[in-house]
């Protein structure tokens, strides 16, 4: 109604990706829903490429974020033939001994997908630990993977193996990093302490970006004025096509509906030395999770 673009990246209500039916709205990086399915290609990777008959178990934080790739992976669980058990954890999520020993010994999963916030992942890699349930059979979504999620759940050495979904690249191997840091240096500046938590530092950057693209995007399209309308400004954004800022983040594509950009996501894992890339950039079932979004839009509006 008041035609002022909003923005959500990574996280919000995965039917806002419908740019039909939610003119304004940018998730503008994988939702819930992507990274739902993001998380079941990988298990299925890892478990062979086929997961009929396969135990997954879903961890998740019990409220309506955690609750939020439910139907995705409900869903897959009926397309692939894979025997899913929800294990809800109920706020705050400081004690889940119970259920890592249940995923590990009663139902003995062959996989474990996450989806955990604050101080939960990191009680979750020491309570699959303690459970004896190898970190290689599990990801977490985008919240369940931070420098300082590893560093509460025990340390890298401690933690080797455990994946986690990320929608913007982690580490410092960036040539936006590398310009922040000699700009810095420049003004003769110590760099903020914050720079050190790349996970987080580096969506930060997508998410700065992606506004600044959209916004040279509207002025351009205005001749150069910078007397811009919300209007403008979201046609900036649905002008933004394979952008990736130097390989921080996967081609996004802003145009053709597609608000989320394209649904990317990247597993990195855990080393005794910080994180390392599993796969490269992948959409997980796109066309199921796309087509659910829209239905999901419709009903929304």
């Amino acid at each position: 109604k008041d035609q002022i673009p909003g923005t959500s990246p990574g996280f919000g209500t995965a039917a806002s990706a419908d740019g039909e039916h939610y003119p304004y709205l940018f998730p503008a990086a994988a939702s819930y829903w992507s990274q739902a399915g993001g998380a079941v290609e990988f298990a299925r990777q890892r478990l062979g490429g086929d997961l009929k008959g396969k135990k997954i178990a879903y961890l998740f934080f019990d409220n309506p974020a955690g609750r939020e790739g439910l139907p995705v992976i409900r869903k897959l669980a009926e397309m692939e033939g894979f025997e899913l058990q929800e294990f809800p954890v109920p706020s705050p999520g400081i004690e889940m001994d119970n259920q890592a020993r249940d995923i590990a010994r009663r139902f003995r999963a062959d996989f474990v997908i996450t989806h955990l916030f604050g101080r939960a992942p990191s009680v979750s890699m020491q309570a699959l630990r303690r459970a004896g349930y190898p970190l290689e059979q599990v990801v977490s979504f985008v919240w369940g993977q931070s420098e300082a999620d590893v560093e509460a759940g025990g340390g890298y050495a401690a933690n080797v193996g455990y994946n986690g979904i990320q929608f913007a690249g982690v580490g410092d191997d960036f040539e936006v990093r590398r310009e922040i840091e000699a700009m810095y240096k420049d003004r003769g500046q110590d760099l903020p302490a914050t720079f050190n938590s790349t996970v987080f530092y580096n969506r930060g950057l997508l998410i700065g970006a992606l506004h600044i693209e959209a916004v040279r995007n509207a002025v351009k399209a205005n001749g150069g004025g910078a007397d811009i309308t919300g209007t403008q400004v979201r046609d900036g954004f649905r002008a933004i096509k394979d952008f990736s800022l130097g390989g921080l983040v996967p081609p996004l594509n802003l145009a053709g509906g597609d608000h989320e950009g394209g649904g990317w996501v990247r597993v990195f894992t855990i080393t005794e030395n910080g994180f390392e890339p599993k796969t490269d950039w992948f959409k997980g079932y796109r066309d199921v999770v796309f087509e659910m979004i829209k239905e999901e839009a419709a009903k929304s509006n």
